[in-house]
């Protein structure tokens, strides 16, 4: 017989690896202890709370997008772009929850950024020796 807290355990490990996110950061963000986090991923403790915490973080609307079987997640499946990924950092710090004015202040932000990684390149490119 197939455990399915084991399968929903083993499909959140594999989520959150292939988007290159250490567990340590879900743990905090979640509330999740150490010890029961490890075990929820073993398909121990009590599944069906900390799946919800995890659909939150994440954003998922699906409460049983886990409990598939056939689930694979590929590393850079999740690939966006740099602004895009930027944003979505940005709005699991804040637990996912991002208004208008949020959304508009970040992309500011990314903007200035680049255009400081564009001047540091040009800078770079006429003083050699830095």
């Amino acid at each position: 017989m197939v455990n399915t807290n084991k399968i929903v355990g083993q499909n959140v490990k594999k989520y959150i690896e292939s988007k290159g996110i250490k567990h340590s950061w879900v743990m905090e963000r979640t509330g999740i202890k150490k010890t029961a986090y490890y075990n929820f991923l073993k398909g121990e403790g009590n599944v069906e709370e900390y799946v919800a915490k995890i659909n939150k973080l994440f954003r998922i609307k699906d409460p049983f997008f886990f409990y598939k079987s056939d689930m694979e997640f590929k590393e850079k499946t999740f690939e966006r772009s740099r602004s895009d990924s930027f944003m979505n950092h940005v709005a699991l710090s804040f637990h996912g929850t991002v208004d208008e004015e949020l959304k508009k202040g970040m992309h500011l932000f990314s903007e200035f950024v680049e255009l400081i990684d564009v001047l540091k390149s040009v800078t770079n490119l006429e003083n050699p020796r830095g």
